[in-house]
């Protein structure tokens, strides 16, 4: 052992002589490494998931609150050389090299799919207000060509997360989610439940303020290739110069402190970063190239924050780092797509449960309505404009005399809670509203809370971590809410807002450690509240804050109080895209911005433009919702045209809801994703990967929503490896080239992938308004296909029972055959046994609206029928 400290001396540095390999032991659950400094476990989880854990001394996380799912131990052997360790199970080899120390991954055919960085693995002693803590990093080498995605819901605009730094933390609009995907089929779930740094860059630029009001002037003055920007005296101004010596690629970090309302970073004349919001993140990160040399900066910001600009090379490694941690301690998925990797991670994180039928359609939301005749009226205005909706939302402030946040109707504009209610669901509707957990701790609701000692010290929020609180707060809900009818919740500000936690004791420790896990503590105590309470009504969340394992809960995100900009608009499709890939699946934002053009957003006919191309893509979100800041959101304020084109959307929405419950149930048998960017299915094609503004819904259509003013074509990527339909036009096209698509302002370009079968429904006015006993199902050829038509009741839990119809089909493309197989599952209350399908299918000969080359009707009664389709 002596002479092999020696040779590690020699070779390694300093830092890394902790991690001298010592002796190994193979344990019934893992492979124990003994290094100089702490044990190296690697813990296989299942045979496509490995759990890699560095302690040190006695601290360790005895909390366990994304890994829930114990699997049984997979079958692994262990083999050993005198150079390496090997730990196998039938799909993931890991090699634990004894000289350097690192672990690299590859599948069962040996091809590796991942590797640390030699000497990267660190974990360095620190202390945070009194209390031991470790620095915990560890990078990785990305493989040329590899593409990353993930990390929750940024506003940044970043799409590949290659090489991009960021800051991990919850404040609004921004969700963060350690959970990262790669390109070449394999995710890493970085597992702390702290601050963490992805791709942290340590090279400050020295920056010095300048008085916005030099001069005696009013504004300070910005220069920019793009012009001059007068800057306001609330907000400052500060410059700097920084060297590098190579030309290449360098990530930037800019980080503010707190939330601000201002990004705007300029280097050399070059506007780099340039966001404007009410509310914006701490933090935004770019990729920008420079050229060797010297390098000016000016950024902007509000005058009450301080940036600090830092900045690396991009160097190919990805790293996490977490300053506040008790271990090194990471997942590695693998599988072969990104359904297999996501899949096996709710394995173990908690299976996704199907949200009530009417959840998927139309929600109804503004800041704010006043009353619950105001609400009533406003259905009953949907109802008569037929302009389909389930659900209308009850923003904050109902509480008025009750105190702030205080989930209880202030009788004056609310007299009779569960009557109004009864009426919204005489009329067909669902209620939403909004509950916060920073209620007035004067408040008569608070009382109980107090007593009881459930909030956290020093700060207006509820320690929601204490089982007791999460009890208390679902009966507060529940005596106030729940009881008058009320069918889902909207839990605003559950990062907590603004990042309280930090420097707060908490019921699980100090909040440093745990600053990214309220939100998945609120979502569970409602959850779990109400299934208890009500074992039959399903729970549905929305809420604006998430962290890993949430989607176990029953909760849809939605990317908070953004504005209504074309750019801020654009942003939004790249949030929700890489905020898919982390096992999330339901999300949606404020359509049309939450906070918007003031009094002239329902006369000004270029908000209306973008107004109408967000509802578009919102059709194709997998929850539809429209919100606004001081805003009368419903479709008839903007006009007949606005309201027409809102029509359509939402007419198309209605008719497509038997191929999206269908595809909500693939997500909850868990093997799916609803919004998929199109890494998941077409990982092969290098040109679609990189497409940040197309994507999948569902695994048939391909969804290019228009993002800027004036367009009436637009360019669409159509990927490679297969034949695609233009949806409105029925137009064939062949896969692997860019073409000009239709996109007047009445139509989304949305295309269909050879080999699907969709089921479209009839138009309605709410989810449950007509039975689906007539189908028309299309086929699209050139493929061979198959789908299966997922029903249930609707609003209960029965189908985990196994209380549910599906019904397959299968296209043979070559033998023009369509079989429609016995239907599968138990009786239900409901259940349709007879019904009648039309079957139309599309081979691009001629157009969908003017004709279609062959339409057959079938009667089905739940067994096997096979028809030729010539």
């Amino acid at each position: 052992m002596k002479f092999l400290l020696i040779i590690c001396i020699t070779l390694l540095p300093a830092w890394a002589l902790c991690q001298v390999y010592q002796k190994h032991t193979v344990k019934p659950d893992r492979l124990s490494i003994e290094l100089s400094e702490g044990v190296l476990d690697l813990i296989p989880l299942s045979s496509m998931a490995v759990r890699v854990q560095w302690h040190k001394g006695t601290l360790k996380e005895t909390q366990h609150l994304i890994l829930v799912n114990k699997l049984a131990v997979p079958k692994f052997g262990v083999t050993t050389t005198p150079l390496e360790l090997k730990m196998s199970t039938s799909s993931i080899n890991v090699r634990f090299t004894k000289k350097s120390g690192t672990l690299t991954f590859a599948d069962s055919n040996g091809k590796i799919f991942l590797q640390e960085k030699a000497g990267s693995r660190r974990l360095n002693a620190d202390s945070v207000l009194g209390e031991k803590c470790f620095v915990a990093e560890q990078g990785f080498l990305t493989m040329p060509g590899e593409s990353l995605f993930g990390l929750g819901q940024f506003q940044d605009g970043n799409f590949d997360l290659k090489n991009v730094s960021r800051k991990l933390t919850q404040v609004n609009t921004q969700i963060a989610i350690p959970f990262l995907y790669s390109s070449n089929n394999y995710g890493i779930l970085w597992h702390q439940y702290g601050l963490t740094y992805f791709n942290p860059s340590d090279n400050v630029v020295k920056l010095i303020k300048r008085d916005t009001t030099a001069g005696g002037k009013t504004d300070a003055e910005v220069t920019t290739i793009a012009g001059t920007q007068k800057v306001s005296q609330q907000q400052a101004v500060y410059r700097g110069e920084f060297k590098i010596d190579h030309d290449g690629n360098y990530s930037l970090l800019l980080d503010l402190g707190d939330m601000d309302n201002r990004h705007l970073v300029v280097i050399n004349g070059v506007t780099q970063i340039d966001q404007s919001n009410l509310w914006l993140p701490p933090t935004a990160g770019k990729l920008v190239a420079l050229k060797a040399g010297l390098h000016t900066v000016q950024i902007v910001c509000k005058a009450t924050n301080t940036p600090k600009l830092t900045w690396k090379p991009a160097d190919d490694i990805t790293t996490f780092r977490s300053p506040q941690a008790k271990a090194l301690d990471y997942v590695v998925f693998r599988g072969n797509n990104a359904d297999e990797v996501i899949k096996n991670y709710r394995n173990l994180s908690g299976q996704v449960p199907m949200l009530p039928l009417w959840a998927y359609g139309f929600w109804q939301c503004r800041e704010r309505y006043t009353s619950g005749n105001h609400l009533v009226e406003t259905v009953k205005e949907f109802r008569k404009r037929n302009l389909p909706m389930d659900v209308i939302v009850q923003d904050w402030q109902y509480w008025g005399k009750y105190g702030w946040g205080v989930p209880k109707f202030d009788e004056t504009n609310y007299p009779d809670p569960a009557g109004f209610i009864k009426q919204l669901h005489n009329l067909n509707a669902r209620f939403s509203v909004s509950v916060w957990e920073n209620l007035d701790k004067r408040s008569e609701v608070a009382k109980d809370y107090i007593d009881k000692k459930l909030y956290i010290p020093n700060s207006p929020w509820i320690d929601i971590f204490n089982p007791e609180t999460q009890k208390t707060h679902w009966n507060a809900l529940n005596h106030n809410l729940f009881a008058n009818g009320v069918d889902s919740w909207w839990m605003d500000a559950t990062e907590p807002e603004n990042d309280a936690l930090t420097g707060k004791q908490t019921y699980l420790g100090l909040g440093n450690f745990y600053r990214l896990i309220y939100p998945l503590f609120v979502s569970k105590a409602v959850y779990e509240g109400q299934r208890k309470t009500d074992p039959q009504k399903r729970v549905a969340i929305l809420t604006r804050s998430a962290f890993a394992g949430q989607q176990r809960y029953g909760t849809i995100n939605w990317s908070g109080d953004i504005g209504g900009t074309w750019d801020t608009y654009k942003r939004q499709i790249v949030a929700g895209l890489n905020y898919s890939m982390t096992g999330m699946p339901y999300w949606t934002t404020d359509i049309g911005g939450f906070f918007r053009p003031g009094r002239s957003q329902y006369t000004d006919e270029k908000y209306h433009e973008l107004l109408t191309r967000w509802f578009q893509w919102g059709t194709f979100n997998t929850i539809f919702r429209i919100h606004g800041y001081q805003s009368e959101t419903e479709p008839w304020k903007y006009g007949a045209t606005v309201e027409n084109n809102m029509r359509t959307m939402l007419n198309l929405r209605y008719q497509l809801m038997p191929y999206i419950y269908s595809s909500a149930w693939e997500i909850s048998s868990g093997s799916s994703t609803m919004m998929r960017p199109l890494v998941m299915d077409f990982a092969n094609d290098k040109q679609a990967v990189k497409q940040p503004y197309e994507y999948m819904f569902g695994k048939a259509m391909l969804v290019a929503p228009v993002t800027e003013a004036g367009v009436k074509e637009q360019m669409v990527y159509l990927p490679k490896f297969t034949v695609w339909y233009d949806w409105w036009s029925g137009t064939r096209y062949t896969g692997g080239q860019t073409i000009n698509a239709d996109a007047s302002l009445e139509k989304i370009p949305l295309f269909v992938k050879a080999g699907s079968i969709i089921p479209v429904g009839p138009i309605q006015q709410y989810t449950s308004q007509k039975p689906a006993n007539s189908l028309n199902i299309r086929i699209y050829s050139g493929a061979n296909g198959k789908f299966e038509l997922y029903e249930d009741e609707g609003d209960n839990y029965n189908y985990e029972t196994g209380k549910y119809n599906l019904v397959p089909f299968y296209w043979n493309n070559a033998a023009r055959t369509l079989t429609i197989g016995l239907a599968k599952g138990k009786h239900f209350t409901g259940q349709i046994n007879n019904r009648n399908f039309v079957i139309t299918l599309i081979n691009g000969d001629k157009a969908v609206a003017t004709g279609i080359n062959k339409q057959i009707k079938l009667h089905y009664t739940g067994k096997q029928l096979i028809t030729k389709i010539e």
